[in-house]
């Protein structure tokens, strides 16, 4: 810093953004932090705006490659503060729309190909008694290979599944994943209704069994739904405790809830985080055993040859400043028998 401070004494008409291009200073915050930083105590400190006749420190080119380094060098340390803690976004600031996309295929026939698309909505509601974060989610224009399908078991199942939305849930304080659904006693009630109006309108076979269906789901717990739900799993996958910039764990994902070695990467450039995927089987159970739902703890052994093959790769790519997903690209692929399933998942953030 120079001994003599250069003013700038605010012209008719002229913002903080003129007097920076005026004078080649990298950006607004760096004249309002220089200004503040020699500007007398509580006086005269730049704000959003300036007045005529206000008086403006203006840095010079030292003090500008100064503040330059000072910032990189925050930011290096930024950076390695991200790498070494639990990941999470600003809870508060969780209000984002999302496209989701979920193809799913299957390598021995092509034919075989469907894609699911609808919006999902997560947004930060309030905080319970123990100030635990509920977010709550809605799920909504549903379509089956690009197009909003007129069929009998659509409808049935849009309208089976109506209930659901809006859903509140709890995120859990240690490993910041879908917790607790709050509002269950609202989702029962809606569901009563729903089913009552459903069961004069659909009296044919299926969609008996299939009201039945979700009526043992409800008594068995919505939580379920919530685990198995692809969106949520992998909306919140990146969030988890990084050590030097990975994050190795055992974690549980597909509507299967198989057991995976998951190992996550953390890239950090310019205002984004980039996170990378990669995570295979280790679930203890054969497919058999998998498709029929058992659960791990009613397995005590390996079965060699048996295990399930299975393997998911992934990209996450967060806003660095609140760590809320932007997008994501998630590829699982599975061998059940003989039968390679493969589901591909796209999340896009839109306004």
């Amino acid at each position: 810093m120079e001994i003599y401070l250069k003013t700038h004494i605010v012209q008719k008409d002229e913002t903080l953004e003129s007097i920076v291009s005026k004078y080649n200073i990298s950006d607004v915050e760096m004249l309002r932090y220089f200004h503040n930083q020699n500007a007398p105590k509580d006086q005269n400190h730049l704000g959003r705006k300036v007045d005529r006749g206000q008086e403006i420190f203006i840095p010079s080119k030292l003090d500008i490659e100064k503040i330059l380094s000072e910032r990189k060098e925050k930011e290096i340390q930024q950076s390695l503060a991200l790498k070494n803690k639990l990941l999470t976004p600003d809870i508060y600031a969780v209000k984002q729309n999302y496209r989701v996309k979920i193809k799913y295929s299957s390598v021995n026939h092509s034919e075989n190909v469907e894609e699911l698309e609808f919006n999902a909505n997560i947004k930060y509601l309030k905080a319970t008694d123990e100030n635990l974060p509920i977010l709550q989610y809605r799920k909504e224009n549903y379509r089956i290979n690009g197009e909003f399908s007129s069929s009998k078991l659509y409808d049935l199942a849009l309208y089976g599944t109506e209930f659901l939305f809006p859903l509140e849930f709890s995120l859990h304080p240690e490993t910041f994943k879908p917790y607790n659904i709050t509002n269950i006693k609202e989702l029962k009630s809606r569901w009563i209704k729903k089913k009552e109006q459903a069961q004069k309108m659909y009296k044919d076979v299926y969609a008996s069994r299939y009201l039945k269906t979700i009526d043992e789901a409800i008594n068995e717990g919505v939580s379920k739904y919530l685990m198995n739900d692809f969106f949520t799993q992998f909306l919140f996958a990146p969030y988890t405790n990084f050590v030097d910039g990975q994050a190795v764990t055992e974690r549980f994902f597909h509507t299967y809830r198989i057991a995976y070695q998951d190992v996550m990467d953390m890239e950090i450039q310019d205002d984004l985080i980039t996170i990378h995927q990669n995570a295979y089987c280790i679930d203890l159970r054969t497919p058999q055993q998998i498709l029929a739902k058992w659960r791990p703890d009613e397995v005590e052994e390996k079965n060699g040859d048996d295990l399930l093959e299975s393997d998911i790769s992934g990209t996450y790519r967060l806003n660095k400043r609140n760590k809320i997903l932007q997008n994501a690209n998630i590829k699982i692929s599975t061998l059940f028998y003989d039968e390679k399933e493969i589901i591909e998942i796209e999340i896009d953030g839109i306004s």
